[in-house]
């Protein structure tokens, strides 16, 4: 239970913390702690290369940010948690996730005393090295963050393409690895070192298709059995076969193509927008789609 003067925070930090808790003890139960082999990531736009490095130094730009959030509880040891997250510019994402694991850390060392592990007592330490939100510099953040003295594993980040590098080093390294700001899929494959608190977005995308169709079809049953084919809010058609699926995206998730179909048939190509897309550049497009009867927009 969180004590009062933390209940005012959002609940997401505290179901941060609650799980982070869970997860620091599950890996202290298990013993788990890897060594890093000194291999680094190297990430150059889209190709990912593997480089040994005898001095064990990820190379980092000078003056790279490293951030230190430790136990002060003089009578309890502590374990390590660090990895790589933007310091160096405002990024919400990673800035809430660093906070909520200040709030759960601060939260466990002097209110609950440190985490319970058969006899002992321990406290909880945390370290962040800026990844500047490159990915040509996530890697090596990632490297610098584990390999720093006494880490026993390491937590992610926020934004899954980010993730998607560290968990490569952290493979690298045989260190484990959390992450509570990644939902792809593919981060997690064939990677025994990493895993996450959030459901897969494959798994989420299923859900949410799956309620589209749940709904148009529980309207047409409905309508079927009090009303003329004239009078359905879906017109003769139903509301079932209507559904036509399109996206406006400034980067198309054509890999999801394959579900899309499995609930709504042919999908309409993706329409591709620049990040900041305007007014101009978004008129056209939904023109176009809405003499395609597209009906569901994301």
């Amino acid at each position: 239970r969180m004590s009062k003067d933390l209940e005012p925070f959002s609940a997401m930090c505290c179901c941060c913390s609650q799980r982070l808790a869970s997860v620091a003890s599950i890996v202290l139960l298990l013993c788990v702690h890897a060594q890093g082999i000194c291999t680094n990531v190297v990430v150059n736009r889209s190709s990912v290369t593997y480089v040994p490095d005898d001095t064990c130094q990820a190379t980092l730009p000078e003056g790279t940010w490293i951030s230190h959030h430790g136990c002060q509880v003089s009578h309890l040891e502590a374990i390590t948690i660090a990895g790589p997250s933007t310091l160096s510019s405002l990024y919400v994402g990673a800035r809430d996730l660093r906070q909520a694991s200040i709030l759960f850390v601060d939260w466990l060392n002097r209110k609950r005393g440190g985490l319970t592990v058969g006899a002992r007592r321990l406290g909880m330490n945390l370290a962040w090295v800026d990844d500047a939100r490159r990915s040509y510099q996530i890697s090596n953040a990632t490297a610098r963050a584990l390999r720093l003295n006494n880490v026993h594993f390491g937590v992610a980040g926020y934004s899954s393409r980010l993730t998607g590098y560290a968990a490569l080093q952290s493979k690298a390294d045989q260190m484990v690895m959390i992450s509570a700001g990644a939902s792809r899929d593919s981060i997690y494959h064939d990677n025994s070192y990493m895993f996450g608190f959030l459901p897969g977005v494959d798994d989420k995308k299923n859900d949410f298709y799956r309620s589209i169709v749940s709904i148009a079809t529980h309207v047409d049953d409905v309508w079927d059995s009090s009303s003329s084919p004239d009078e359905r809010p879906c017109g003769r058609m139903g509301c079932r076969s209507t559904l036509r699926f399109a996206e406006i995206s400034n980067s198309c998730r054509d890999h999801l193509n394959e579900v899309r179909t499995q609930y709504f048939g042919e999908i309409h190509p993706c329409e591709k927008v620049s990040r900041k897309a305007s007014d101009r550049e978004l008129r056209p497009i939904l023109r176009r789609l809405q003499a395609n009867n597209i009906t569901i927009l994301e």
